[in-house]
């Protein structure tokens, strides 16, 4: 296998790791609630800290990697995440829960999610479309396998327990993948220039703003199902076991979303499919407002996590395509920063909304509508591009 391959394994296994981890806070849902006498609002920030800090700490992350490699401070990442898990299972209150699991966990994803996923592209030309799908669609595995072992933690010992060997576990086996991440250049330990634009220069380009853009108005669409569609089954009278696979039904959609983008980004380019994965999105969360119990539950799981699993594996392309090598990472930290916005306003805003209304219409109304804005600034971009030198590309 070459080197360029090892690298977007040691990828999936990475970002499946840290997503398992992170996405696994539905299944806490309840217990936290219980054990803190706490509303669905106070519960979703816990989770949507986590999301805000690793999104926005993310473009750190990705700077970090551009100067130190993306080995150490991945590897640095996995060791935050395991201590934030282990530490928010000692927690006496939900204060508590928000400084460990918040900040371990946010800062923990923030320093591996960007710099392994920066990684991946500098090593391809022709498949860096493919690649980058392969690389990401650990966050579909981590999503699909990770949680179920979480709820049969909780069901069998307790929260504290489960939490605590989640964390000490995505450590180890976290510090085994980040280990293989490494960019083209570090190999022979001879520097080697990068073509493309410095972060300066990005940041500067209208483009990049766009693409900004779209990561930050998706966020909402993107983030809010993951903490809440399992008390959401609940709330439908579904099974526990049923209840907490519908994540990992969005998981087993995000690995089909991420393998098949490669197909369809190369065939018909990567900015006609980042608007097509959006619209896909808004549709599927349509199916909220019927609800739809299991089995319309299942469909929504599995349609929303083919288009979370394409929007989400198209940005370090895009990247690529745009600003070339030289900063990648840096400048996908900056992108990726977006979606924080979206990830504590989603979760949170769904709560709060719940709490005052009594179900999620309004909050699935406002993501549709978030969804279709960033279908709007996907055209944006592609007349940017289209009217733009062809040097960056």
């Amino acid at each position: 296998m070459s080197q360029g391959w090892v690298v977007t394994v040691a990828s999936m296994l990475s970002l499946g790791i840290i997503f398992g981890t992170s996405y696994s806070f539905g299944a806490f849902f309840a217990a936290l609630s219980e054990s803190f006498q706490a509303k669905r609002a106070d519960i979703s920030l816990v989770f949507g800290l986590a999301g805000f800090l690793y999104f926005i700490a993310g473009a750190g992350g990705g700077i970090a990697a551009v100067r130190y490699g993306p080995r150490i401070v991945s590897s640095c990442g996995m060791v935050l995440l395991g201590l934030g898990a282990m530490a928010a299972s000692q927690a006496e209150t939900l204060q508590e829960i928000y400084w460990s699991y918040g900040l371990g966990i946010g800062f923990g994803v923030a320093l591996v999610y960007t710099p392994v996923m920066g990684a991946v592209p500098p090593w391809f030309t022709t498949k860096r479309s493919l690649a980058s799908g392969i690389a990401s669609a650990g966050i579909g595995l981590g999503t699909l396998l990770i949680p179920p072992l979480v709820s049969f933690g909780i069901a069998n010992f307790d929260w504290r327990a489960t939490m605590f060997y989640l964390g000490l576990g995505a450590m180890l086996l976290g510090l085994a993948a980040t280990s293989q991440i490494r960019m083209p250049q570090k190999i022979s330990g001879i520097p080697q220039s990068l073509d493309g634009l410095s972060l300066s220069q990005a940041i500067r380009s209208r483009g990049f703003w766009l693409l900004f853009g779209i990561c930050t108005v998706a966020g909402p669409s993107l983030f809010f199902p993951f903490a809440h569609v399992i008390q959401f089954a609940r709330d439908q009278g579904v099974p526990e076991v049923q209840a907490v696979s519908t994540i990992g039904l969005i998981g087993i959609g995000s690995i089909a979303g991420r393998f098949l983008i490669g197909f369809f980004a190369d065939r018909y380019g990567r900015l006609v499919t980042m608007g097509a994965s959006n619209t896909m999105l808004a549709c599927s969360l349509l199916i909220w407002f019927i609800n739809p119990g299991w089995f319309g539950l299942a469909a929504f799981a599995l349609w929303f996590g083919l288009a979370y699993g394409s929007v989400v594996a198209l940005f370090p392309p895009l990247c690529m395509d745009f600003f070339g090598a030289r900063a990648v990472t840096g400048i996908l930290g900056l992108v990726y920063s977006g979606a924080g916005i979206g990830n504590l306003l989603g979760p949170v805003g769904a709560g709060a909304l719940f709490d005052h209304y009594g179900n999620y219409h309004v909050a699935v109304a406002i993501s549709v509508f978030c969804a279709l804005i960033a279908v709007l600034f996907c055209y944006l971009l592609a007349q940017w591009k289209r009217h733009s030198q062809p040097a960056m590309y």
